[in-house]
């Protein structure tokens, strides 16, 4: 006959060898998790970025293209990719102003890009945006037409400051110029899309493009021929040339 004591003890022993087995079950779950998760994590920081999102205003930029360039040059997982790099990769190319890069879990990579907006062409090389900052990017790839811009190196600002003054005035006359000359001297010319173009000098240019506007209805009608050249570097008066004669008439 079993006594009480011994009753308590079985079932305490059984109660030790359960505690036992829990821990040894929960022991190896918590070790297989481990195991899993840096399975897991592994295989994530191995894995390649599967997609990239450019968000933007494109008019120049070929948004497939970009993609795929970055796809090529970007091919590690969505740990090693420093968004600093891209970033810096995406402000080399052409038509691009401004890029934001980050990452988004688990495989993709979010770019944001703001393209140039260019206003002129500047020595037949390079472009100027609307700030007046100079960048290159194919001139064939121009969608509209732009004003050419030409003067030493440096002076781009002031030349798209000057051709601005100069639009303003043309257009309350239903004329614009298509382009804008600064010799190394200093000395500005202008082509209006009549191909007339004005000799404007080194001072007094904004005046000078008023008198023209002032003067050119009786300029039209002093001679049946096309208006050639006018120059404005007079203190009074203007000397014009016309299209088939090289004769100068004083106005």
């Amino acid at each position: 006959m079993t006594t009480q004591p011994e009753q308590q003890q079985s079932t305490t022993k059984r109660a030790f060898y359960a505690g036992v087995a829990f821990f040894v079950c929960a022991l190896a779950l918590l070790s297989w998790g481990g195991w899993a998760l840096k399975q897991y994590v592994g295989d994530q920081q191995t894995a390649p970025i599967q997609q990239v999102r450019l968000f933007g205003d494109f008019r120049h930029i070929e948004p497939q293209q970009l993609q795929q360039l970055l796809r090529q040059q970007y091919v590690g997982n969505i740990f090693r990719v420093d968004v600093d790099q891209v970033q810096q990769f995406l402000l080399q190319q052409p038509w691009v102003y401004q890029a934001a890069v980050r990452k988004q879990w688990p495989d993709t990579l979010v770019v944001v890009v703001t393209e140039q907006q260019p206003v002129a062409i500047w020595n037949e090389q390079q472009l100027i945006n609307q700030k007046g900052e100079l960048f290159t990017a194919p001139l064939e790839q121009l969608i509209a037409d732009l004003p050419v811009l030409t003067g030493p190196a440096g002076s781009e600002q002031d030349a798209l400051t000057m051709f601005r003054y100069v639009e303003q005035l043309l257009s309350l006359h239903q004329l614009s110029a298509e382009r804008l000359e600064l010799s190394e001297r200093f000395a500005w010319q202008i082509k209006l899309d009549n191909d007339i173009r004005l000799r404007l000098g080194r001072q007094h240019t904004v005046p000078r493009v008023q008198r023209f506007l002032d003067m050119y209805p009786v300029l039209q009608q002093h001679s049946k021929q096309a208006i050639a050249e006018v120059d404005l570097r007079y203190d009074t008066g203007v000397a014009v040339r016309y299209s088939e004669s090289e004769q100068k008439r004083e106005a």
